[in-house]
């Protein structure tokens, strides 16, 4: 966005973007722990303007993620315990996951073994070659936005993150990582407005969002 804070401890409304997130898992009985990988350099920040500052009654550890995504779920992945079933991931900067998406998704992965939020595609997508040149229009009526919370079986998730890390292969997402051991991926109903906030256009949004939810 062209700012040197990073875009998790940016400001909607009177919180970080961050700190949004986290008021909803942490309202969750289900959710026992919070892993919070952030970026080289800001732990001592985000503890102290964050933790500290908006009190969370759950166990929140900070680590320092990795050089990509892959990396840094990867870094979350390695503290987490065989003890726990379910494993959620979502990203830091989407701000209005909802607490029905999380205890929906939780329900699934512990039948199915992975789960993802999604929104089904509104626009007409087309499939374009290498020349620019449009070579097949793809049925929208199959075509899902998938968004985050992500929630595996840990065991599930675990196998995956190792063969991906065997093959060197990076996903666009977690589910990626399940879907290349043949294994299946339920989806289940997301919301548009669970925006993932990249640019500047999109905090523009967030805040027209959050305006209406207050």
């Amino acid at each position: 966005m062209g700012r040197s804070t990073k875009k998790q401890f940016l400001s909607i409304g009177s919180k970080p973007i961050l700190a949004y997130t986290l008021d909803v898992f942490d309202s969750i009985n289900r959710v026992d722990r919070i892993i919070l990988v952030i970026p080289r350099g800001w732990k001592r920040y985000c503890q102290k303007e964050i933790i500290e500052k908006y009190r969370y009654r759950k166990e929140i550890e900070i680590i320092s993620g990795g050089a990509r995504r892959q990396d840094s779920v990867a870094c979350g992945l390695a503290l987490v315990s065989s003890d726990y079933e379910i494993v959620i991931i979502h990203d830091g900067v989407r701000p209005f996951v909802t607490r029905r998406m999380v205890i929906e998704s939780i329900a699934r992965a512990r039948k199915f073994g992975a789960c993802v939020v999604a929104v089904p595609v509104s626009d007409t997508v087309k499939m374009v070659n290498s020349r620019g040149v449009i070579e097949r229009t793809l049925p929208r009526e199959c075509l899902w936005r998938v968004q985050t919370p992500q929630t595996f079986r840990f065991s599930l998730i675990k196998k995956a993150y190792a063969k991906a890390l065997k093959d060197k292969f990076y996903g666009t997402d977690d589910a990626q990582l399940v879907e290349r051991m043949n294994k299946p991926v339920k989806v289940i109903s997301g919301d548009y407005r669970n925006i993932k906030i990249t640019t500047k256009e999109d905090l523009i949004l967030a805040e027209r969002i959050l305006s209406k939810k207050l």
